[in-house]
């Protein structure tokens, strides 16, 4: 009898990657990010679109990975695969992504600014059924917001403590605005459990394609 091997994420991403974010050089440590951490996210991102696409959900996955083409200075401080609706580009939809960084793995439901329709469909959402999103938010667990976070590699994001009432208002009426919320993962973590953790956020796929 066969054994079925368990796939991990540690199959794709090393753990010793993480010291690549150590390097202060942009050449330096965009060479490791293009030559080590981008190709295997590659792989990694067109697999859990493969086992995403196998189960019915809100939309369907399209595989991209993050290319930093615009930075010229600042090295970034962590690079992502995500997961949208559409092939040619996931910015301007709610997406997922697996992010790498100096503070390790994480899995994240991010809505862009450049995403206008959506994020407004959801702020309404969230601005109307405050309660919803609450009782949402206690039955998956320890939901973080990576948002106040994005410049500091090595900050703990905070647990998701606001208003949802207050932040969705802002959300569908600035142009700025934007959310970046999820979890952190380890690195021994199972595809079968990143897949799981992704469809955690359906309900907030759901409100930001429909609004309400």
């Amino acid at each position: 009898m066969s054994v079925q091997t368990i796939e991990r994420l540690q199959d794709y991403l090393l753990p010793e990657w993480v010291s690549i974010f150590d390097i202060a050089d942009f050449s330096g440590r965009m060479l490791r990010i293009r030559g080590d951490i981008r190709p295997a996210l590659l792989r990694l991102a067109s697999r859990l679109a493969e086992l995403l696409n196998e189960s019915p959900g809100p939309r369907p996955w399209y595989p991209h990975v993050a290319s930093h083409m615009r930075r010229r200075v600042n090295p970034p401080p962590e690079t992502w695969l995500a997961l949208g609706p559409e092939k040619r580009g996931y910015k301007s939809y709610a997406h997922s992504g697996v992010f790498i960084g100096g503070r390790g793995l994480s899995v994240r439901f991010i809505l862009k600014d450049e995403a206008i329709e959506e994020r407004k469909n959801l702020g309404r959402w969230m601005s109307r059924s405050g309660p919803a999103f609450e009782q949402w938010k206690k039955k998956v667990g320890d939901l973080r917001d990576f948002g106040p976070v994005h410049d500091d590699p090595m900050a703990d994001p905070p647990k998701v403590e606001w208003d949802p009432r207050v932040f969705g208002e802002r959300l569908g009426s600035l142009k700025s605005a934007s959310l970046d919320i999820g979890f952190r993962v380890t690195f021994d973590t199972s595809l079968a459990g990143i897949v799981k953790t992704i469809r955690t956020f359906d309900l907030l796929y759901a409100e930001a394609e429909k609004g309400s």
